[in-house]
């Protein structure tokens, strides 16, 4: 019989499949049948308790993961907001030591200079130059696969013996 402490949702479909055998396996005997049919009832009573507090429990989840998506992206955006402020307050700063012929002033708490980037010189190309335009040596070719092509040749019936389509998963859906 249903035990009365909560049971995994696995533990209750083995017992159902049990069940289920052990009707199939009793033939004729109406006593027997009927004390199956209640304890089947009692366990089908019990999985549908059991997918219903899943169902809510994931439900639970992805509305707690929207939300903390919501509020990821608005702390995203207060983010870009302090950089853009900060990156403008930087180019005043850059503005006023250039404008003042300044290298270097300490301050109580912060050393602030003014100095050339590291790294490679700026390249700098004409605004109006189109790639075609430049020799072969200068440029590079990526190549990727047409997955678009691919799949319409194999959706016309056409054998590729480096692509084929695959089976489409399954999914829970939760209304």
């Amino acid at each position: 019989m249903p035990q009365s402490r909560s049971r995994s949702l696995f533990s209750i479909g083995e017992d159902l499949e049990r069940l289920n055998e052990i009707l199939d396996e009793t033939g004729d005997d109406t006593q027997q049948q009927e004390i199956l049919s209640e304890w089947l009832q009692q366990l089908g009573t019990e999985r549908d308790r059991k997918l219903d507090g899943y169902a809510a429990l994931i439900s639970e989840m992805q509305a707690r993961a929207e939300a903390r998506k919501a509020e990821a992206q608005r702390l995203m955006e207060l983010a870009r907001a302090d950089e853009r402020r900060s990156q403008l307050l930087k180019e005043r700063l850059k503005w006023f030591f250039e404008s003042q012929q300044l290298k270097t002033i300490e301050t109580t708490r912060y050393r602030l200079s003014l100095s050339k980037n590291g790294g490679k010189a700026p390249l700098i190309l004409k605004p109006d130059l189109s790639p075609q335009q430049l020799p072969e040596r200068f440029t590079t070719t990526s190549i990727e696969p047409n997955t678009s092509a691919i799949r319409a040749a194999l959706e016309a019936g056409e054998t590729l013996d480096f692509a084929s389509l695959g089976d489409r998963s399954t999914s829970i859906r939760i209304k």
